[in-house]
């Protein structure tokens, strides 16, 4: 069933976090708290009730989003050539096209058109390489090929519902939750998945969370989120991608894959702020 919330735009960062140690339990519900962020201070908490975008509105720009034609364009996703012609802006160029009447709409459009589409994806709860595929990149399979992608426009949207998807999980972990298993399913492509977690290492996310972000942790259970660790750990199936987090995060934890010293678990990494 399709989460009837509302998106959230949270790109705070957590900071670096030691390992749980062995056998370690997140128990559930967990208590709502504050982000560390990389410097160690406190960031802002994640709470529902925050809009993928932001950006306080005009009332000009809300007198838009009241127009029919404006939301089913946006719903629809049409592209900004056909909105364009749609208002009879289409040829114009310069002050011919800023000066007339129907421009204003037709901005408010495109500015509006990114935030509906990653609504849209986090509604139907499409996961990272439903993603992916959306932008077109069904065809970068391998990791060598990222490069082909990682400057344009298609790879900053993917970037930016990885880390919305990101912080939406982390929040739902915050609130007792467990993630929607849908979120955390595998996509078949090994150039997708490396820039998954390279992203999630870029947004300092903790190591605990890109366990349950790459799927590593125990059956679900309705109480209980036990994360993988030791030989279970390194069985799975994407441990290379968790090398590749650890790595993208900070040379300084890799210890973190043998765990050959003391860990603690999330709570008690957040009280002691950063690690790496």
């Amino acid at each position: 069933q399709a989460l009837l919330v509302a998106i959230f735009s949270f790109f705070a960062s957590t900071g670096a976090e030691n390992e749980p140690a062995k056998g370690s339990t997140l128990a559930l519900p967990l208590p709502s708290r504050s982000i560390v962020g990389r410097d160690g201070a406190p960031g802002r908490s994640l709470r529902a009730g925050n809009a993928i975008d932001t950006e306080d509105e005009s009332t000009e720009d809300r007198a838009f989003l009241t127009n029919v034609k404006v939301r089913w364009w946006l719903e629809a996703e049409k592209s900004d050539d056909y909105v364009k012609k749609a208002l009879k802006l289409d040829g114009l160029m310069g002050e011919a096209l800023t000066t007339n009447k129907n421009y204003k709409a037709f901005r408010y459009f495109v500015k509006k058109a990114e935030g509906y589409r990653l609504s849209k994806w986090y509604r139907h709860e499409y996961n990272t390489y439903q993603a992916w595929k959306e932008m077109g990149f069904v065809k970068i399979t391998k990791a060598s090929d990222l490069d082909k992608i990682r400057n344009t426009d298609q790879f900053r949207v993917y970037k930016r519902y990885v880390n919305t998807l990101d912080s939406q999980l982390l929040w739902r972990l915050e609130q007792g939750m467990n993630p929607p298993a849908v979120f955390v399913t595998r996509g078949p492509s090994e150039a997708e998945l490396t820039a998954r977690t390279e992203i999630m290492a870029e947004a300092g996310r903790s190591v605990a969370y890109a366990k349950v972000a790459l799927g590593m942790r125990e059956a679900p259970h309705p109480n209980k989120l036990k994360l993988l660790y030791g030989p279970a750990l390194e069985a799975h199936e994407d441990f290379k991608f968790f090398k590749l987090f650890l790595k993208n995060k900070a040379p300084a934890i890799q210890g973190e894959l043998r765990f050959s010293r003391p860990s603690t678990d999330c709570r008690g990494a957040r009280q002691k702020g950063k690690t790496s």
